[in-house]
């Protein structure tokens, strides 16, 4: 732990010496890269935030020098943040071509099936849905599955059993990650039982359809009611060295995981927050850019502290805990640590104080989503106006 303490204080202050070469670390481009290759070798922190920013920008220049790094660089701690700079241009399509004996899959399928019941969980998607299967063993004729997609808002949308070969599953699961870039995380069967129990008691209470099934699918695995357990993911991070050190401002870095890529906060979330930031925009005073900055950053402000609390900070901070768990179990341990910080944050309420809220990922998402509705409604004023019939 002190070890990773370390190398997050030599990467913040890293970035704050680039942010005294008037370097932009907060917008990377490939404009940048010939500067940052000038002020590679000044110090070990400097080094560490360059290659940093390098894994943000989606260019084969970047990656070019990235491997050229991986060859040359003979500190540790740079070497291992040069591996991590790749790993994330792999996940944008970008990668250096390597012997196919040293070729791996970056996602390896976690599906190593047992006598006993197994639980099987993907990422959360945008809009706080996870593909959720049981599987279990019957003595002659494979595998009995039961998959459900549940909605941490709606509750079970769909559900499905059927018998299934061992190896058709692992071909589902493949196909899955291969289509989708989602790979199926192990995880306490009793955990995945909980979420689709969770969600069918959700989801009845509008009376939805299509669910008949459920219970007759799930008695062949329990007839228990499920206990109310712990996530799963405490079991595997410990908490007490999450809270100190850097990780507020390092948190927005999960927003390059492809996972979190189309991650948006729902439009009834951000409706209140989504009037406000127009008002700004379409305001008769004279605002000069500054102003504008500070009433945009405001209303984020605003928006994450009302919006990541109550029942609505409980379902994102289950949405971050789930996070935590597959980045842990897909080889990204330093993200899955940030994504349980988040969520232990939001559980305890600990979202900065009442002039700021420098939890970056928070206020990231909240940008992201704010930018995101107000393209939408600027594209329908655009296609309104031209319907316009001019003399």
């Amino acid at each position: 732990m002190a070890k990773k303490k370390s190398h997050d204080e030599e990467l913040q202050r890293g970035l704050e010496r680039l942010r005294e070469y008037n370097i932009p670390i907060h917008e990377p481009s490939a404009s940048l890269i010939d500067s940052i290759k000038t002020h590679l070798g000044r110090g070990r922190d400097t080094d560490l935030a360059l290659v940093f920013l390098l894994g943000r920008i989606a260019d084969q220049s970047a990656l070019e020098t990235l491997t050229d790094l991986d060859r040359a660089a003979t500190d540790k701690e740079v070497q291992r943040e040069v591996r991590r700079s790749l790993y994330k241009l792999a996940q944008k399509g970008l990668s250096a071509s390597r012997p196919e004996s040293q070729k791996a899959p970056l996602h390896k399928a976690v599906l190593n099936l047992s006598p006993e019941v197994e639980g099987y969980l993907s990422s959360v998607d945008g809009a706080g849905g996870r593909l959720v299967w049981l599987a279990k063993p019957q003595a002659g004729s494979g595998m009995q599955l039961l998959q459900g997609m549940v909605s941490d808002r709606d509750g079970l949308v769909r559900v499905g059993g059927t018998i299934i070969r061992r190896r058709e599953l692992r071909r589902m699961a493949q196909d899955i990650r291969e289509r989708h870039g989602v790979t199926m995380i192990s995880v306490p069967w009793e955990y995945a039982d909980q979420i689709l129990y969770e969600g069918f008691e959700k989801a009845e209470v509008p009376g939805r359809s299509g669910l008949e099934e459920f219970s007759s699918l799930r008695s062949i695995f329990t007839l228990a009611k499920p206990k109310s357990l712990p996530h799963p993911v405490y079991d595997r991070l410990q908490t007490d060295g999450l809270r100190p050190g850097t990780w507020r401002e390092l948190s927005r870095r999960l927003l390059d995981e492809p996972e979190f890529r189309f991650w948006i906060l729902d439009a009834d979330w951000m409706k209140p927050y989504l009037e406000q930031a127009g008002e700004a925009q379409e305001s008769r005073l004279v605002l000069n850019q500054l102003q504008k900055e500070e009433r945009f950053a405001a209303i984020v402000r605003d928006a994450a502290r009302e919006i990541f609390a109550g029942e609505r900070g409980q379902i994102l901070q289950r949405r971050m805990e789930d996070m935590a768990l597959y980045l842990l179990e897909t080889q990204r341990g330093e993200e899955a640590k940030l994504a349980l910080a988040v969520a232990v944050a939001i559980k305890e309420g600990d979202l900065g104080g009442l002039g700021s809220l420098d939890i970056t990922f928070l206020t990231g998402l909240i940008q992201k989503s704010l930018a995101f509705y107000l393209s939408q409604v600027e594209e329908k004023a655009a296609a309104e106006s031209s319907l316009i019939v001019r003399p």
